[in-house]
């Protein structure tokens, strides 16, 4: 069995015991691997390049991890290097999608949109039993918050995501992202800050509406049964 450092997986993880399987050649557990972890690839993923590319991504994501496997050493956590792997794949894909409207605005002088389609999977899953106008209300707040995220740059919008969204710590998020930990302090801050300028930009009349949503989304979502 490969030694791993205390920082990575002990042994008789259950993930620990997936990854030794799937390097056996245990297909079922690495398929158990993926489904333990695809929702949070899944979602990081439709935030960083849109709901519609997010599917596609996470797939490729699992299909490095399946080849970079036996490189694994424990020295970050599995998650953190999962997400590490997500944050590059990610990239890659946006670094495509330049490449493509760099070379359709060469041909026809015309680019592609930078809209990105709404998260109705969050949407719903947010708004879950809640009445028909707050589930409008939901599905329009994220759609927006959606569009304004895709408007920060790849490296703030990662950081932002990493930690607003996915909880990751600073420590983690310079190991996912791979820059110093003032830097990540740094991105972040700019992130909010920017994030917060484009909702007030983009709709100026509706922005503290969107903020009564989210907030109203919170109590119903948080509030404890009767």
């Amino acid at each position: 069995m490969r030694k791993r450092r205390e920082a990575g997986l002990r042994p008789g993880d259950a993930t620990e015991a997936l990854i030794e399987r799937t390097l056996t050649g245990d297909v079922r557990a690495f398929e158990a691997l993926v489904t333990q972890h695809y929702g949070q690839v899944y979602a990081f993923a439709c935030r960083m390049v849109g709901a519609e590319a997010a599917e596609d991504v996470a797939q490729d994501v699992f299909l490095r991890v399946y080849r970079a496997l036996p490189s694994y050493r424990g020295d970050a956590s599995f998650t953190t290097w999962l997400y590490r792997i997500t944050h590059n794949t990610c990239l890659d894909y946006r670094r495509r999608q330049r490449r493509e409207r760099e070379r359709s605005l060469s041909l026809d002088g015309t680019a592609g949109s930078e809209e990105a389609a709404p998260l109705e999977w969050l949407a719903a899953e947010d708004s879950a039993g809640a009445d028909p106008q707050a589930q409008a209300e939901a599905l329009d707040l994220h759609a927006k918050l959606q569009q304004a995220l895709m408007r920060l740059s790849d490296k703030h919008r990662a950081v932002l995501v990493l930690h607003d969204v996915h909880g990751f710590r600073y420590e983690e998020i310079k190991d996912i992202v791979g820059c110093s930990l003032g830097t990540v302090r740094s991105r972040l801050y700019y992130a909010r800050r920017e994030l917060k300028r484009l909702l007030q930009e983009m709709w100026p009349g509706e922005f503290e509406a969107l903020l009564v949503a989210k907030e109203r989304q919170h109590r119903a979502g948080g509030a404890p049964p009767a």
